[in-house]
């Protein structure tokens, strides 16, 4: 009886000293790999501070009021091109200076004098210059608003009894909005919405001259490096 029980005690101690000695490798074997620290993988607090330079495309609006034939010129189309600038940032609060020089083809065509004649405005060219002030509500989340002076190249043909070419460089100011998305530290992505007033412009023709006062509406995407 003494001998089977010390047999058994002697069995146990093998089984126990065998399982402590395995436990450590299982355990290792199932946690899973350590994680880097998370603000690792979050981007720098100044990450839209520094200059930058990038490309954008979209779509525009442009709507000339017709004094003093009377009447709405609407017209539509795209731009793309280059933007750049510098922004300062402390904390959360971004200020900066941006502008950009755009080629477009914004046309369209509107009928007066009871259908006779017809004016065909197209804008080839825009470019302007803003301020702008954001704020960072997460560190790679941006959003801002803007706000400067505006130019754009229009060429205003008109067609039918005295009619003639035309065109005007227009001036005016922006406001707009958006927001900008930091990928990684070099590169950000945007979208922003810019509504310009231009000031009125008179072209003469050989029949009377038309006073254009047009308004835009423009919206862009854009790809964005930092240096």
């Amino acid at each position: 009886m003494r001998t089977r029980l010390n047999q058994a005690w002697a069995l146990a101690a093998v089984l126990l000293a065998s399982a402590t000695a395995s436990s450590p490798i299982l355990a290792a074997d199932m946690l899973p790999p350590a994680l880097p620290p998370v603000y690792d993988q979050l981007p720098p607090e100044d990450v839209f501070e520094g200059w930058w330079l990038g490309a954008t495309i979209g779509g525009a609006t442009v709507n000339y009021d017709l004094a003093p034939v009377g009447g709405t010129a609407d017209t539509s189309g795209i731009l793309g091109g280059a933007i750049g600038g510098y922004s300062w940032q402390s904390g959360p609060v971004v200020l900066g200076i941006e502008g950009d020089i755009l080629t477009a083809d914004i046309n369209g065509s509107q009928g007066f004098n009871s259908g006779s004649n017809r004016v065909s405005p197209n804008i080839d060219a825009m470019a302007d210059l803003r301020l702008r002030a954001g704020y960072a509500i997460m560190p790679q989340v941006l959003v801002f608003a803007t706000f400067g002076g505006a130019w754009a190249n229009a060429d205003l043909p008109v067609a039918g009894p005295g009619g003639g070419s035309g065109s005007a460089d227009l001036f005016g100011w922006s406001v707009g909005g958006g927001a900008e998305v930091a990928l990684n530290p070099n590169w950000s992505a945007r979208f922003e919405y810019q509504f310009t007033d231009f000031n009125s412009e008179t072209v003469n023709y050989p029949g009377g001259r038309i006073e254009f006062d047009p308004d835009a509406s423009t919206y862009r995407g854009s790809l964005i490096y930092r240096f």
